[in-house]
């Protein structure tokens, strides 16, 4: 009996090693690309729904988070990332849920700022593709790093 109760202990802990692992490696990406902390159209005006802070803060006990804040509760949101993944030195993919789906980012810098350049959500909707939103044909705006 004490055999098969070490054994199970073994695997449990064996199965959680990769969420855990993983976990980090989502938030050293978030910080390698320097992604971390607040960004705004405009970080001196407050926020409101046509300029949200979005945050990136990392985790070291779990997922890394993204949070928005319009001013306004009812479109106000923190949801956990996964699959953070620096594809080169300007580009980052990262996955969190909204809406019922789990959506896939894929982000654009240029020095200090960031835009959506790849939007996909889990049920196969494009909003973003290469820089543009389907829905207006306009660019993504452009996210200004926000002073700590």
């Amino acid at each position: 009996m004490m055999k098969r109760w070490m054994l199970f202990l073994a695997v449990a802990s064996l199965s959680l090693t990769p969420a855990v692992s993983h976990a980090g490696k989502d938030s050293d990406e978030l910080k390698q690309f320097g992604l971390v902390g607040s960004w705004s159209f405009d970080c001196s005006k407050t926020p409101n729904p046509a300029n949200p802070f979005i945050s990136f803060v990392p985790s070291t006990a779990g997922q890394p988070s993204r949070q928005v804040i319009t001013g306004k509760p009812q479109y106000d949101s923190l949801v956990p990332m996964t699959d953070v993944k620096m594809l080169d030195a300007t580009h980052l993919r990262l996955t969190y849920p909204q809406g019922g789906v789990t959506v896939t980012v894929t982000l654009l810098k240029e020095q200090r700022r960031i835009r959506p350049y790849e939007a996909v959500a889990s049920d196969g909707t494009v909003s973003v593709s290469r820089g543009v939103v389907k829905a207006s044909g306009l660019p993504t705006g452009w996210l200004l790093k926000c002073a700590d």
